[in-house]
């Protein structure tokens, strides 16, 4: 069927704000439709009202359209596309599969992808939005959809909700870059959080109000606003994932005001780390090779030898360091 451009309308699921459509492509596309002419592959359904909205093809309608501003194509073009029954689900799961396996899906595309399928099942199920399960929206979308995914995006959007991380903050990046920041900034959330309301507990003796309890949500909704961000600038400017950890802790340091009190320095996530220290694990691997040390090499002996002396050196120095503080 033929359908003037101006008369397509694109997938009412795909909010473009947050389901971006990216240059690269249409800059792509464009230049293929300059050299060979335009290729249907656009799929469109007739709404209720009688409007035809595009199931895929939101790319290839965007380069059409941008060149048809640029006069290089007739502005009452026509496109030849075919027109299906498609119901609601189907045009999200055609929605939810566009592209995902042949171009870069960012974190942004995962979890609007998503939120909006959560929203449909909780409005076709009436199964409130906290019931519904990564494993939930996994069977529905199908595909490359898979639990961990959805799982990793749910989370996300908690922290969105929650305002812990914003949106703008992940713009743009890999769901593995945004699962490393949300990794760091749910510790934070969640070290910091507990933290704050015992200490509020021991102080006051008494019930704590939600007043207080709104206070020290603010409180940590700064700090992780500031890790967030400085987490998403660190790999925007090429750092690496795996340094993630030490820039969360520089970034939580950053928040403390200059002069503050010691009670008031202390960082809840350092307190944690401090907590997780266990040497047993190390023991357990030196023990290991004392019982099997008739079958090592002279040369790995000293290796060994040569280790633990530098680490207990070190180990030395290190108390000394935290008993003068």
């Amino acid at each position: 069927m033929k359908i003037s451009v101006q008369d397509l309308h694109p997938n009412p699921y795909r909010d473009l704000s947050r389901y971006p459509i990216h240059r690269e492509k249409i800059e792509a596309l464009k230049a293929s439709i300059r050299a060979t002419g335009f290729w249907d592959n656009i799929l469109v359904r007739k709404n209720d009202e009688g409007r035809f909205e595009m199931a895929y093809g939101h790319h290839r309608l965007e380069a059409l359209r941008e060149l048809i501003a640029e006069k290089a194509v007739e502005g009452d073009f026509e496109i030849e596309a075919p027109v299906r029954k498609l119901d609601d689900a189907t045009m999200i799961g055609i929605m939810a599969n566009e592209n995902v396996e042949e171009y870069r899906v960012t974190a942004e595309i995962i979890d609007e992808t998503v939120r909006v399928a959560r929203e449909f099942i909780q409005k076709e199920t009436k199964t409130p939005l906290s019931d519904i399960t990564a494993s939930d929206i996994s069977q529905f979308l199908g595909g490359s959809w898979n639990e961990d995914r959805v799982a990793v995006s749910l989370q996300r959007l908690g922290l969105f909700d929650r305002g812990t991380i914003r949106r703008e903050q992940l713009k743009g990046l890999s769901h593995t870059a945004a699962r490393g920041i949300q990794r760091e900034v749910a510790k934070v959330e969640k070290t910091m959080s507990r933290d704050r309301m015992e200490r509020l507990e021991e102080k006051d003796g008494e019930d704590v109000t939600e007043q207080d309890r709104r206070r020290v949500r603010s409180q940590v909704q700064k700090v992780a606003n500031h890790v967030a961000q400085v987490l998403a600038d660190h790999l925007r400017d090429g750092g690496k994932g795996s340094e993630l950890r030490e820039k969360s802790l520089d970034a939580q340091a950053e928040t403390i005001p200059e002069g503050a009190p010691p009670e008031d320095r202390k960082l809840s996530t350092i307190d944690a780390a401090a907590a997780s220290v266990n040497a047993r694990e190390f023991q357990r691997k030196v023990e290991l090779l004392l019982r099997y040390q008739d079958y090592m090499s002279q040369d790995s002996k000293q290796d060994v030898i040569a280790k633990l002396r530098a680490l207990s050196a070190w180990c030395k120095d290190t108390i000394g360091k935290l008993e003068n503080q």
